[in-house]
């Protein structure tokens, strides 16, 4: 048996433990009446406590077995606590997207999972203002701030994966989460904390400690978390840790905004500095803003190494695509140079990232939604999802459909740029930064990623890079290390290795 991810055998273990009371504590829930939604398998509570048991496993099987027996309209599966609603077809989905916050709430459903409150600060639970930082400051400047991500990507790589002219084996995911979380932070707090050992170290962990110490809390019936919430989650020593790297910048950039006005000479151009811009009240403070960076950090770096370290077992599992790769990255630098506008004319690239992302998105369900409408929230075909329900769309089934994509199951490197070219207008709706009915990598609508664009510069910047100047592939008769599924979620291999040597030609 493959080794799986160890911190998810930590949710695997607690979630087949929880399952076991799963009766017992459903019954100390009153969740909605979702009796006249078709259910997957046995909607009984015996049969509905296996349900939630296989979920744990076999989400994806799940998804797929509702996809096909109710196209187009809801299904629901068991989960721990609650019965979570399945959305398939286009109308249904966009129905989803475009609905307002006070509707379905992307911010409840989203801090319940993660139970923000505990683990990540009551602040970001109660005013998620980052999302639009993100979405405007930090993507306005990532052409400037590019030549820093580029200077990361060398230097962290060269550290990392020296080039010999020997194959050498790389850990793939311990790598690349290295790679990525000091490029990223160089973007968000810049040198030298992004190379400091101790911090790269807790903003690694953070993101997995969040989601883990969640699914815990998440077992536990509502009216005990405000207890055990605190102690189960690592809020506190996380912060502790963070704010002896960054409440001194915090402190000091706060002084000078005092002293010298917002726009105050020589004022950083950063994540810091977005952050203060936007802030007001209670959130314009030491300790705030050092939750906010932690937050972050969060939501970038993991689901970035995710999808990175997917893309890189996909290059070394299918190498005739390196060449074609290469030289299309030799022309485009050659007339540009290392520029945030180079790596976007890099349209095999991006085409790569985009099938990556299709056929191993970390995700095999996204748009996850709370109805909080107090009637409930109407769909276009009339049925009406009582208020308190969570819904999400079925990502992984969409992705895989054959009418949707031809081939859904056999990966085509440039599947998108091929459609690219046969477009005379329109073209962008190829890019993998582009959401729509088809393509939730990103989610879509008003809540897609608001950091995507950055996080698919900063990834396409560490292909080229690696093309460029590596020789890559997988140890001699292995297939692509094979996908983790656990809950929802699907995992590159945690330790299979990349072998890399230096460009021989």
């Amino acid at each position: 048996m493959e080794e799986q991810h160890p911190d998810f055998k930590v949710i695997a273990i607690g979630v087949s433990v929880a399952a076991a009371l799963y009766i017992l504590i459903r019954n100390t829930h009153s969740g909605p009446n979702l009796d006249f939604v078709p259910a997957v398998g046995s909607s009984g509570s015996l049969a509905s406590y296996f349900g939630a048991f296989r979920y744990v496993f076999h989400a994806k099987e799940m998804f797929q077995e509702g996809y096909l027996k109710y196209p187009a309209t809801f299904f629901r599966i068991p989960i721990v606590d609650r019965w979570s609603v399945l959305v398939s077809g286009k109308q249904l989905i966009e129905d989803i997207a475009n609905a307002r916050e006070e509707e379905l709430s992307f911010h409840k459903s989203t801090n319940e999972f993660l139970q923000t409150r505990y683990t990540l600060g009551r602040g970001c639970e109660r005013d998620p203002y980052h999302p639009a930082v993100i979405r405007t400051s930090l993507t306005r400047n990532v052409g400037q701030r590019f030549p820093d991500l580029r200077d990361e990507i060398v230097c962290s790589l060269a550290d990392l994966i020296p080039q010999s002219d020997d194959w050498t084996p790389v850990a793939a995911y311990d790598t690349m989460l290295q790679v990525i979380c000091r490029t990223s932070n160089r973007f968000f707090v810049g040198l030298p904390l992004c190379r400091d050992p101790d911090y790269l170290a807790l903003m690694n962990s953070v993101a997995m400690d969040v989601v883990v110490k969640a699914q815990l809390i998440n077992f536990l019936p509502a009216f005990l978390r405000p207890t055990f919430g605190p102690w189960i989650a690592s809020l506190n020593t996380n912060m502790r840790r963070a704010q002896k790297h960054l409440t001194p910048l915090v402190a000091e950039r706060l002084k000078k905004m005092e002293e010298l006005g917002k726009d105050w000479p020589g004022k950083p151009n950063d994540l810091i500095t977005w952050l203060m811009d936007a802030a007001q009240g209670d959130e314009l403070t030491l300790d705030a803003l050092v939750q906010r960076v932690i937050f972050v950090n969060f939501a970038a770096i993991r689901t970035s190494t995710d999808t990175f370290v997917h893309l890189l077992f996909d290059l070394a599992a299918y190498p005739s695509y390196i060449q074609p790769l290469r030289e299309e990255v030799e022309t485009v630098v050659t007339a540009e140079g290392w520029t945030k506008t180079a790596v976007g004319k890099m349209h095999k690239i991006d085409s790569f990232l985009r099938e990556s992302q299709r056929m191993h998105g970390i995700g095999t369900q996204s748009l996850g939604r709370k109805v909080v409408k107090p009637n409930g929230f109407t769909f276009s075909d009339g049925t009406t999802l009582p208020s308190g329900t969570y819904l999400h769309a079925t990502t992984w089934c969409l992705h895989h459909d054959p009418e949707l994509y031809p081939d859904p199951h056999i990966f085509d490197g440039f599947r998108f740029d091929k459609l690219r070219q046969a477009e005379e207008t329109g073209a962008a709706k190829y890019q993998s930064v582009t959401t729509s009915l088809d393509y939730l990598a990103f989610g879509h609508g008003i809540h897609s990623c608001p950091g995507r664009h950055m996080a698919a510069t900063e990834l396409k910047a560490i292909v080229a890079h690696i093309v460029l100047n590596y020789d890559i592939k997988l140890a001699d008769g292995e297939d692509r290390p094979a996908n983790q599924y656990v809950a929802s979620a699907c995992l590159p291999h945690a330790t299979a290795k990349v072998f890399f040597r230096k460009r021989q030609s």
